[in-house]
């Protein structure tokens, strides 16, 4: 399931080195399921899950995009997070707006705290540490039915979530019979996903809350 990516912070140039006092921003997440179908929170642009309120950038081999970035840089290894030389470290938006789910699928998006060293990009910032800062947004819209890798927007409500591996598919009525019915493991109904993210945000020490169209 694709997304813009027009405003990803990351894509404008980076102006300034700010302090390490904590900055207000907003990030979304995706939410994708273990093997079981249960949610958890990951990273909308990278393979990484979120295990905890707060986390810390690190960049390594084993996260590709940031270290295929670091090898460009003056260090390719053993330098600060976030540098110069590198596009690793946490990113977030300057606004709400910006963060919101612009695409099908399950979200969450909401406001964090980035702590620094930090660079300021046109968009947004990129910290060494961001932590969750209040409750989550859910956002569940189906991918209807055209195609699995090039889904059409929908914006039936929901009524089932279908899950694949490292995937939810929300599919509304019209829907149910989409293709993505022959690459899906289980599914659940939209209570029994609601439950589910409840218990996450549990474990993580926060809320996610979901909007009344949901």
């Amino acid at each position: 399931m694709s997304h813009q990516t027009r405003d990803d912070p990351w894509l404008g140039s980076e102006r300034v080195a700010l302090a390490s006092d904590p900055v207000v921003a907003w990030r979304r997440w995706r939410l994708r399921p273990d093997e079981s179908g249960e949610p958890l929170l990951a990273s909308a642009h990278e393979d990484y899950v979120w295990l905890h309120r707060t986390v810390r950038a690190q960049c390594s081999p084993s996260r590709t995009w940031s270290y295929r970035m670091a090898s460009d840089g003056p260090n390719e290894r053993d330098h600060p997070v976030p540098s110069a030389g590198c596009r690793c470290g946490m990113y977030a938006y300057q606004t709400p707006e910006l963060a919101r789910p612009k695409g099908p699928g399950v979200w969450v998006h909401g406001q964090i705290l980035v702590r620094g060293p930090m660079f300021i990009t046109d968009s947004g910032y990129r910290g060494r540490e961001a932590t969750i800062d209040g409750p989550l947004e859910l956002v569940v819209e189906c991918v209807g039915g055209d195609d699995l890798y090039s889904p059409t927007r929908c914006f039936g409500q929901s009524v089932l979530i279908k899950f694949a591996p490292k995937v939810y598919y929300p599919i509304c009525d019209a829907h149910r019979d989409a293709p993505v019915g022959k690459a899906v493991a289980g599914s659940l109904t939209v209570p029994e996903f609601i439950q589910a993210a409840s218990f996450l945000a549990e474990r993580m020490d926060t809320l996610i809350a979901a909007p009344v169209s949901l």
